[in-house]
């Protein structure tokens, strides 16, 4: 049951805990609610770099057509911001309860204590790409490409301090193509169906009409742990794995640090793009790069991954990016 709070019941005071300039925040601060305050969690070094790196970065963001920074939307909008220096980071409790919000709402954020998701009277809800109770965990969109599952879903629920276990507002499924990149299943499952849910269901809470329907103790599925660029190299068995499967993860992650051969002379700046794949011999090593008449393509026990050079000027101006700052070009996804 809900608390009751003091505040007008149609228009709630909210807080925004999410990474960057995620699909929520736009959507959230053109809603009929007062959004209190936004929580950046996506953390990182906070000195002030060189003027050229913030130059480069400037253009790399105009190409991108993204908004400069989190904080810089929030400043346009007057809303107060906090970037944490990490999750536990003392000083965030202190920032919410001054804000004396009704709700807080989660997207792409770290698993909170009950000290910050039970700040608000009515509590924390979550958007979660998966139709739970499958897929708990930070990387559900992952293993729903991985497992060639021909349909995805997001939730919105209720946080609790279990990982994605509290009680369900409303959830949506949605069927899938195959070789979805992770772009286009967030597209799907956020923009095009999660933002609309999100919204709804704060307005249910905010009517004082909101379901709350409980989850089963037990998943389905594995738990969907998050997945990096370096685990990924571990995970995917070239051998054993149907190409389907190869095929599908492939696709799925092909902007992350490529989990493939670099293209070979003055091309390895760039990344591969995956194309199909055909059910044809395939001699060589599982996972090395060949070519044919047709042009490159991934060896596979059961035939061939197409592969073109996708040459890509914000990688380029990515790689100036991280030279000038000098991280190593091999991070994680």
């Amino acid at each position: 049951m809900l608390r009751n709070v003091t505040t007008n019941p149609t228009r709630l005071k909210v807080v925004i805990i999410t990474s960057g300039v995620s699909p929520i925040v736009r959507p959230l601060l053109e809603s009929r609610h007062t959004i209190a305050g936004i929580v950046d969690c996506h953390c990182g070094n906070a000195e002030t770099p060189p003027m050229l790196y913030r130059l480069v970065a400037a253009g790399y963001r105009w190409m991108k057509n993204n908004p400069p920074s989190l904080e810089s939307v929030a400043g346009k909008k007057g809303v107060p911001y906090y970037r944490p220096d990490r999750v536990s980071d003392p000083l965030l409790e202190g920032w919410i309860r001054d804000l004396r919000p009704d709700i807080a709402v989660l997207y792409h954020a770290p698993i909170l204590g009950k000290n910050i998701f039970n700040i608000a009277p009515l509590g924390s809800i979550n958007l979660h790409p998966s139709l739970l109770p499958k897929y708990r965990g930070g990387h559900p969109l992952f293993w729903t490409a991985c497992n060639l599952e021909t349909e995805a879903g997001v939730t919105v629920h209720f946080v609790d301090a279990g990982m994605d276990t509290g009680d369900i507002l409303y959830q949506e499924a949605c069927p899938i193509q195959p070789g979805m990149s992770e772009s286009a299943m967030e597209k799907l499952t956020i923009d095009l169906h999660g933002i609309r849910l999100l919204l709804k269901a704060l307005d249910s809470v905010a009517d004082g009409v909101c379901p709350r329907i409980p989850q089963p103790e037990v998943s389905p599925t594995i738990k969907a742990t998050r997945v990096t660029s370096e685990r990924l190299n571990k995970i995917i068995d070239w051998n054993h794995w149907p190409i389907e499967r190869l095929w599908s993860v492939l696709r799925f992650a092909e902007s992350w640090q490529t989990v493939t051969p670099s293209p070979p002379g003055w091309r390895s700046m760039f990344r591969w793009a995956i194309g199909d794949y055909t059910r044809v011999a395939a001699p060589g090593v599982p996972g090395n790069v060949s070519q044919d008449k047709r042009g490159y393509y991934l060896v596979h026990p059961e035939g061939k991954i197409r592969l073109a050079v996708r040459y890509d000027l914000k990688r380029y101006l990515k790689l100036a990016l991280l030279k000038l700052k000098g991280i190593s070009t091999r991070c994680t996804h």
